[in-house]
């Protein structure tokens, strides 16, 4: 019976996510993407997922032969934990905590003996479903997800997924979750759907996690074990968390309670970026009414049609999965090379969507057909790796062989929709499959309502086996009368033994007891997303009936697991988050307040002129942008690594053909925006400057530089404006050099310099300033001259020259005197040459015959003590 697709499918163009939940029964979620069924995720409430809950277990055995350990936590089968899957809190001696992303190698892990023994108490999370005879894979690294990020406690760190490849966009979100204050003693990863995000949005999203991890802590102190401390939220709520993108313009609900629950969860964690919630109202089934009914069928069937005449061919087994490709009437081309590209092209394409849509896991083999040209086979491998990308299960794929087989493995993380959905056939004992009678008697009820939609049909009659029928008038006997009660058409509800238990028959009959060909009926249009929106709006025409009173429960004293949406839909989390958002306002408050105080209205225009409009729309070369701009390309690169290079701006600017980004050539002319306005404003100051009177301008001290060389007679540059100064100041200057005379002995004093004779050069110079004949001799006559000698004739040069000093500065002169007495005193001969040089005015001091300097050990066959005593001699009068 298939479906006719009207035309006006282009209603639901973009992707759409339909949610068909049945409180307490089974709840389906799909996502189609131009009316095309790209991803669906089902779940019964009898056989609901424990992937992704936390566990306080025991350790029941320990085998070391495989390095693993069994762990009780409270399920029928023990949990498999793996001694790669085991935190590092839990080895002898080991690290408490460990880095996110840099998980301990095999090698450097002690033996799983060593580290956990039986009867050991262990946080586990379950990671992997049991399939078949195997049971639930464990593991000892918690993690937490939200809708940004993911906390993973006993860690360090914090990183951002390998999904985003950019660069660029991952140096830029690590800078927002260094800012970020988080909880110490956790790890955070920041998601796909974080990247981008703001930081009050990210501050949101940690204090869901940590509210989370609170709860959880209580019932670890209170309860025993085995034990449960966190649940995964259900179906719709843990979708609607992991798989809404931007991408997808509407959520549609025919649930009421599932829509409420939505929204207040779109509130917490994204309010305001959410897609509407639309409640669906209409009478016909939601998945009927989008044709999804139809696509589901196929993901079950054994063979999958390809729109030139080929078809794939799925054979699913425990250990792996063969998918045949096969050309059928595929004639496209005229050569066979072409025609099998061209087919294997468009079964790679389906082949990646099946994969999603039935959730296959395991090793996966391709048997494409066969190419012979090595450039097409590829050229078919890279674009199927592509394809890939856009699952959420990891996947890893080989190129194509010699033989046309292409491998891959694919995630498992839960049974495939074929084994969770069909039982062991009886009669076949196995080599065969068929629908369980409770999923059969689920489909009957949709299609029920779907031919009853039908403006042809007056009455229904519904053939099925026993075991279904027990089903339908047992557990789905209110569901049906609320359809007949809807639609105002009787349901009569045959019993056969002879039909198949997968098999349903329908009759239909119009108002006159005519039977109806069912493939004849007239479907009706798909509805619109604005029509729908209006619906939901309004209130609704007729409203399901609720179910009975609920009973009072019994109190339990035990604290409940921490519970992801109820949790996030609680009051006090409500709370938290406005206290959360009120500190955000007033934080951009303060921040705005702060940039507008200092400079008014005037730096805001000078903001506004900082960011110009980019030069460019598109990513275009740099050379391009510098003729735009009126510059070099060596300027820019210039600017650029004044600014701090690819440290500071996040890109890099290497050479004139280098990629620019409109993003990053506005930043480049907000650069020379900078230096254009500080040119402006130095050249207003110039001109303020220059028109102000000479009688207005203040009068510039004269700045006094000391040599640091040794004194000689040299003239410094202190001693010129001394001697160019006018008659008024001249004696306040000479003053001035006067009292920092003392100032400059006793700083190169304590430099062990000839402090003394090197503070008279000043005093000397206001006399007479030397020519440029007198200065060489000078120098070179001071430099071989006794200290006694330099410091008397300073001393003298300071009496007759300098004006008088104050008292302290005569306990100087003193204290100076006093040292060179004692220094005379210990000489073994007098120096009357140094007396009489003292006595002798400095002009009339004739220059000094240059003696030969001896120096150690240039006296040859003289020890250090004999070369001293010469040198003694030779200094003593003759």
């Amino acid at each position: 019976m298939a479906k006719k697709i009207d035309a006006k499918q282009d209603a639901c163009a973009g992707e759409v996510m339909l949610v068909n939940d049945v409180a307490g029964e089974e709840c389906r979620i799909a996502i189609l993407r131009d009316g095309i069924l790209e991803e669906l995720f089902t779940e019964r409430a009898a056989t609901a997922t424990s992937v992704g809950n936390i566990y306080k277990g025991r350790v029941s055995n320990v085998e070391s032969a495989i390095q693993a350990a069994f762990v009780d936590y409270g399920q029928p089968q023990r949990g498999f934990l793996h001694i790669s899957d085991l935190h590092p809190r839990y080895f002898p001696g080991g690290e408490v905590s460990e880095k996110v992303g840099k998980k301990t190698a095999r090698r450097d892990r002690p033996l799983i003996q060593q580290a956990i023994k039986r009867g050991d108490e262990i946080l586990v999370q379950v990671l992997k479903e049991g399939i078949g005879t195997k049971g639930p894979t464990l593991t000892g690294y918690l993690s937490i997800p939200g809708r940004l990020m993911v906390m993973m406690p006993y860690m360090d760190k914090v990183g951002v997924t390998r999904r985003v490849e950019d660069e660029d966009e991952r140096k830029s979100m690590r800078k927002v979750l260094d800012s970020l204050d988080l909880p110490d003693d956790f790890g955070f990863i920041l998601r796909t759907a974080g990247m981008g995000q703001t930081k009050r949005e990210l501050k949101r999203d940690v204090a869901y996690l940590t509210r989370m991890w609170k709860a959880m802590e209580k019932r670890i102190h209170k309860t025993g074990v085995p034990a449960e401390l966190y649940t995964e939220s259900d179906l719709v709520l843990r979708t609607v968390r992991d798989v809404l993108r931007p991408e997808i313009k509407a959520i549609v609900v025919d649930s009421e309670s599932a829509a409420d629950r939505v929204r207040a969860f779109l509130n917490v964690i994204a309010p305001r970026s959410s897609p509407p919630v639309i409640h669906y109202h209409r009478p016909m089934p939601l998945f009927h009414a989008f044709n999804v009914e139809r696509q589901i069928e196929t993901i079950h069937a054994r063979e999958v049609d390809l729109p030139s005449g080929g078809r794939l061919v799925i054979d699913q087994t425990e250990a792996l999965v063969a998918i045949d490709v096969n050309s059928g009437r595929s004639r496209s081309a005229k050569d066979s090379e072409t025609n099998a590209y061209r087919t294997n092209l468009e079964a790679i394409t389906e082949i990646a969507r099946q994969l999603r849509l039935r959730d296959l896991g395991g090793l996966v083999i391709h048997d494409l057909i066969d190419m012979r040209q090595r450039s097409r086979r590829k050229e078919i491998f890279e674009k199927f790796r592509e394809l890939l990308k856009i699952d959420r299960a990891k996947t890893t794929i080989l190129p194509i062989s010699e033989f046309g087989i292409l491998e891959m493995t694919r995630q498992r993380m839960r049974p495939s929709i074929r084994m969770a959905n069909y039982v062991e056939c009886q009669s076949c004992t196995g080599h065969g499959e068929i629908k369980a009678p409770e999923m059969v008697a689920a489909d009957a009820v949709r299609e029920i309502g779907y031919l009853l939609h039908c403006d042809e049909t007056a009455k229904l009659e519904v053939v099925v086996s026993p075991r279904v029928a027990s089903a339908l008038l047992s557990t789905k006997r209110r569901v049906l009368d609320l359809i007949e009660d809807r639609m105002g058409k009787p349901v009569d509800v045959r019993v056969s033994e002879s039909i198949p238990v997968d098999r349903v028959v329908y009759y239909a009959y119009d108002a006159r007891g005519t039977d109806l060909d069912l493939e004849k009926l007239t479907p009706g249009d798909m509805p619109s997303l604005d029509t729908l929106i209006a619906e939901s709006d309004a209130p609704p025409t007729e409203e399901m009936e609720r179910g009975g009173a609920r009973g009072r429960s019994r109190r339990r004293r035990k604290t409940p697991p921490a519970d992801a949406a109820a949790i996030a839909l609680s009051g006090e989390f409500q709370r938290e988050l406005e206290a959360l958002d009120a500190e955000a306002e007033r934080e951009e408050e303060a921040e705005q307040v702060g940039e507008q105080k200092p400079a008014g209205r005037k730096r805001r225009r000078r903001s506004r002129r900082r960011k110009p409009a980019p030069l460019i729309e598109a990513p275009s070369r740099l050379y391009i942008l510098a003729k735009a701009m009126d510059v070099t390309s060596k300027q820019i690169i210039k600017r650029w690594e004044e600014s701090g290079g690819e440290k500071n701006t996040g890109f890099t600017l290497n050479s004139h053909m280098s990629t620019v980004t409109p993003e990053q050539a506005a930043s480049i002319q907000a650069w020379f925006a900078r230096d254009e306005e500080l040119n402006d404003a130095n050249g207003a100051a110039a001109e303020g400057a220059a028109a102000e009177p000479d009688d207005a301008a203040p009068v510039k001290k004269t700045r006094r530089r000391r040599r640091r060389g040794r004194g000689g007679g040299r003239a410094t540059e202190d001693e010129v404006v001394v001697a160019d100064a006018p008659p008024k100041d001249r004696s306040e200057s000479e003053a001035e050099v006067a009292e920092a005379a003392p100032r400059r002995r006793r700083r190169r004093r304590s430099r062990g310099g000839s402090g003394e004779a090197e503070s008279t050069t000043p005093a000397v110079a206001e006399t007479a300033e030397p020519s440029a004949e007198e200065k060489v001799p000078a120098k070179k006559k001071r430099r071989r001259r006794s200290k006694a000698s330099v410091s008397s004739e300073a001393a003298t040069d300071v009496s007759e020259k300098a004006p008088p000093k104050p008292a302290r500065k005569k306990r100087a002169a003193k204290k100076a005197k006093a040292k060179e007495n004692e220094k005379a005193s210990k000489q073994d001969t007098p120096t009357p040459a140094a007396d009489k040089a003292a006595a002798a005015p400095a002009k009339s001091d004739p220059p000094a015959k240059p003696r030969r300097r001896t120096l150690y050990g240039s006296r040859r066959k003289l020890g250090p003590g004999e070369a001293g005593s010469a040198r003694t001699s030779e200094s003593a009068p003759a």
